[in-house]
């Protein structure tokens, strides 16, 4: 509640009215208290009056406080859906291999990973692999399917043999794979080892970071072939502590499924908190809330005509027309719209928002694409406004409106990976529309603009096309080479060669 101010203060002076009804005189008592003796008309007389006035200036208050628009909150859009960009971090030292946990760290982290990934539908997963040096294994996608294809193929078995630690190698490596902007993101370590340098130093990254420790004090045991190479499997309790107190979030992980919630509730916490933090979002007029303890009041007492007057008073110092609709003093267009879109009425959503790029979206959500494109052109030039206006487009298969428009967002942005993906997408259904086109008029003969029983000469020397015959060469195309070799392997055998080439030639900040 640090961010709680009034969007309208100016209406706080409202409560002076209230103030002044605090101090109005009692009304004028009826005749019976002059017939009757005061004791008995104490017991039998009872003054409603006094009671109303005493509560009115309450009423009145409450609706002025609501009128001023309480807000501690950003107005997140329905466009800017509640969902984060996750990059994994996953050590895959040998000690990975202990068998504290069934069947063994590694495999029960990839199970914990693919089910807090399933928990997380709207969110983006990546996968950075670490030992002695860091790699960037599954780039961000919502398709569990391809990113399980590599996480359970990977292994501590097939990294190269690189002694050391390259953690901030790894978390250096997950930052700079988040798109520029974009949806919240976050970073989640999962280790069985931290020196106390390397806790010191996630502590003061600026990046939404948090721990999932793997492992026991006692430690576990290794399989064969890594049982007699001396590696000690004990968590080091004292670094993941230092690292809780240093206000990072810090997770066990168990044979259950808490740490799976723990996570993923960190996920959603920090998605809240950074989404809250845009600076392009409104803030939410929370007034409406007070409905509820003025509604209370108007049934407890029985003079509802007056109780009603007071309530109106205060609500007439709203800027909406006189005209305007019950909701409409006390929720703005905007905000209607938006509860419209939530309820999945999205043509009502389009007809309350007056932002034009909400108008699109709820449009666009609408199916009502020629609409959602002139709200999009109305709305001002941004990488998100061009790109819906470039999707508009391309669902009315106008498609080299959608890829000037994907070319106009990436001039602001050249980063900007969803105006990126779609126009790359566009681009192969223009290129296969068109070659289409091309066997279409060859069936039809369109393009014969010669006979094909008449002779032709040759052409004489120097006068045709000068041509570069390209000749197979063993060293000329080693990366085309490779990547052929790499068809025929397995996930395993990819990524293992991909690991052994990953040799950047400027190391990564730190």
């Amino acid at each position: 509640m640090s961010d709680f101010h009034f969007l309208y203060p100016w209406r706080l002076l409202g409560l002076l009215l209230c103030v002044a009804l605090w101090f109005l005189p009692n009304p004028r008592l009826s005749g019976w208290h002059r017939l009757m003796d005061k004791p008995l008309a104490a017991g039998l007389l009872t003054g409603k009056a006094r009671h109303l006035l005493r509560v009115a200036p309450i009423i009145c208050a409450c609706a002025v406080i609501g009128q001023a628009g309480p807000s501690w909150q950003r107005d997140v859009p329905p466009a800017l859906a509640l969902h984060s960009d996750v990059m994994i971090v996953l050590d895959q030292r040998p000690a990975m291999y202990a068998r504290d946990l069934a069947p063994d760290r590694n495999q029960r982290m990839q199970q914990k990973i693919m089910a807090l990934m399933r928990s997380q539908p709207a969110s983006r997963f990546g996968l950075v692999t670490w030992s002695g040096s860091a790699h960037l294994t599954v780039p961000l996608t919502r398709d569990p399917d391809f990113f399980a294809l590599y996480l359970q193929a990977q292994s501590p078995a097939i990294m190269p043999n690189h002694s050391g630690s390259a953690l901030r190698q790894a978390v250096t490596l997950a930052e700079h794979s988040f798109p520029p902007q974009g949806a919240a993101r976050n970073i989640i370590v999962i280790t069985d080892d931290l020196s106390q340098q390397e806790a010191d130093w996630l502590s003061q990254r600026h990046t939404p970071l948090q721990v999932w420790a793997v492992g026991s004090e006692r430690g576990g045991d290794l399989p064969t072939p890594w049982n007699s190479r001396g590696i000690d499997t004990r968590l080091k309790v004292a670094p993941f502590l230092a690292l809780r107190d240093a206000s990072i979030s810090v997770t066990l992980a168990d044979s259950g499924n808490d740490d799976i919630h723990a996570i993923g509730d960190q996920i959603h916490s920090s998605a809240v908190t950074q989404q809250h933090s845009r600076q392009g979002l409104r803030w939410k007029d929370s007034g409406y809330l007070l409905i509820i303890p003025l509604l209370a009041m108007v049934l407890i007492f029985r003079h509802q005509l007056l109780v009603v007057a007071l309530v109106a008073l205060p609500l007439t110092l709203h800027s909406a027309p006189a005209s305007a609709r019950w909701m409409d003093w006390w929720l703005t267009a905007d905000q209607q719209g938006e509860m419209a879109f939530n309820n999945g009425s999205y043509r009502q959503a389009a007809r309350r928002y007056q932002d034009p790029l909400w108008q699109g979206i709820a449009s666009y959500y609408a199916g009502d694409y020629p609409r959602a494109a002139a709200s999009f052109a109305r709305a001002p030039a941004s990488p998100q406004s061009l790109t819906w206006l470039a999707n508009s487009y391309a669902k009315q298969k106008t498609w080299q409106k959608a890829l000037t428009e994907y070319d106009r967002a990436l001039s602001l942005d050249p980063e900007y990976r969803p105006a990126w993906s779609n126009r790359e997408r566009v681009a192969w259904i223009l290129i296969a529309l068109r070659q289409k086109e091309r066997e279409r008029q060859q069936a039809q003969g369109k393009t014969m603009d010669y006979d094909p029983d008449g002779i032709r000469k040759d052409l004489h020397h120097q006068q045709g096309v000068r041509q570069k015959v390209w000749r197979q060469s063993a060293s000329s195309t080693p990366q085309l080479e490779q990547w052929y070799d790499s068809l025929a392997l397995s996930p395993a055998d990819l990524l293992s060669t991909l690991y052994r080439n990953d040799t950047p030639e400027t190391p990564l900040e730190c």
